[in-house]
């Protein structure tokens, strides 16, 4: 529903505003965007009553017809409550933060319109005013609202599916092994023992800090592997769904693991630390457990503090997840199998976990020695 008006502009038309002085403007009830309107009043009030039938979509209609106008709120709201992964698990806590973010501003042009009256021009009109990777988010997730809106007869099409993707230029670089030791050198144990993980193990930030001892028994690292996804810049993501990667525990890795234990932190975490304080957390299950966000922050805080490449800037400087990329190119390198380390071998078994069956383990071997200099 629009906000209500002051008492003194209760006569005015829908959209229809005071401008500076004598002047009047008007806002587009889709795009938002307000047009000058000039100082006569009477033209300008003709001028946003025809604006107004135009393009304010009547849902009379509808309401005798189906008794309810369902709104773009109203579904997209039903939409993020019900959003599951493919493997049925809930989605990640800021996966579902983000989308409500995007939500959150859509509303602001869309929140009340009936679902089946957002048309491809009001789509793309949006999409242009934002930056290429937020417009490619966005479609993403307009793109499967609309397709479930599709499946129950709610709409005729998907009017976001028939808009162009907008090509997002990569900026961010990879790391290189001379930088990543200098990260290293200047990290706590806790972040040394994060990097070596990452690049024995190739796993992804959210699956290497919430692995726990519990998962380390018959000489194997045991990683049901939270989330994959179609980001470009990740070579061995497959589709949506749970890899279950059995990693066989070498030498080399058996030093790091003994390396994470030997603060004597009794903690049911791998990686671990004891924060500066204790603050109550809804979304920690332990008070030493380090979160996925907390762990890009701080990596992105050492990169900088160390000045481990100084010729970067902005989002140039590679994140915690470029280790991942990194560690499979010297895995790839070595010779060794980084798909099957990194995750599903084939979308057969990620279709044979989905059936219902039980999980069947892919046994892999670490492919490398950690290359850092001073490494114990």
């Amino acid at each position: 529903m629009a906000r209500s008006r002051y008492k003194g502009n209760k006569d005015l038309p829908a959209n229809l505003y005071r401008d500076n002085g004598n002047a009047w403007r008007y806002r587009h009830p889709i795009t938002g965007k307000y047009h000058s309107m000039g100082t006569d009043k009477n033209k300008a009030f003709q001028a946003a009553r025809k604006l107004n039938s135009l393009l304010i979509q009547e849902d009379d209609l509808v309401v005798k017809v189906t008794g309810k106008i369902i709104s773009f709120r109203e579904f997209s709201e039903k939409y993020l409550s019900e959003k599951r992964r493919k493997d049925g698990r809930p989605i990640a806590e800021n996966t579902k933060s983000n989308y409500q973010i995007h939500l959150n501003r859509l509303y602001r042009y869309w929140g009340e319109k009936s679902l089946d009256s957002i048309t491809l021009k009001m789509v793309n009109d949006y999409l242009d005013e934002l930056t290429a990777s937020n417009s490619k988010s966005v479609r993403s997730l307009l793109c499967n609202i609309f397709d479930v809106a599709v499946s129950k007869g709610l709409c005729p099409d998907n009017p976001a599916r028939i808009t162009l993707r907008r090509y997002v230029p990569k900026q961010r670089k990879r790391h290189t092994l001379e930088g990543l030791d200098i990260i290293r050198r200047h990290s706590p144990l806790w972040m040394q023992n994060a990097i070596d993980l990452s690049m024995l193990t190739t796993q992804r930030r959210s699956d290497i800090v919430k692995l726990k001892w519990a998962d380390i028994y018959d000489g194997y690292i045991h990683i049901a592997q939270q989330k994959t996804t179609d980001d470009p810049l990740d070579e061995f993501e497959i589709m949506e769904g749970a890899g279950y990667v059995r990693i066989k525990i070498d030498s080399e890795l058996q030093k790091v693991l003994d390396r994470c234990k030997s603060d004597n932190v009794l903690s049911p975490f791998v990686i671990h630390q004891i924060p500066k304080r204790k603050t109550k957390n809804d979304n920690k299950e332990h008070w030493t457990q380090i979160l996925p966000l907390y762990l890009s922050e701080e990596f992105l805080r050492i990169v900088k503090l160390s000045n481990a490449y100084p010729n970067l800037q902005g989002r140039q400087i590679p994140t915690f997840h470029e280790i991942r990329a990194f560690a499979i190119f010297l895995h790839k390198k070595s010779g060794k199998s980084a798909q099957a380390l990194a995750g599903h071998s084939s979308v057969k078994m990620t279709e044979h976990y989905e059936a219902g069956h039980e999980i069947i383990w892919n046994d892999v071997d670490v492919g490398i020695t950690l290359p850092f200099a001073n490494v114990t």
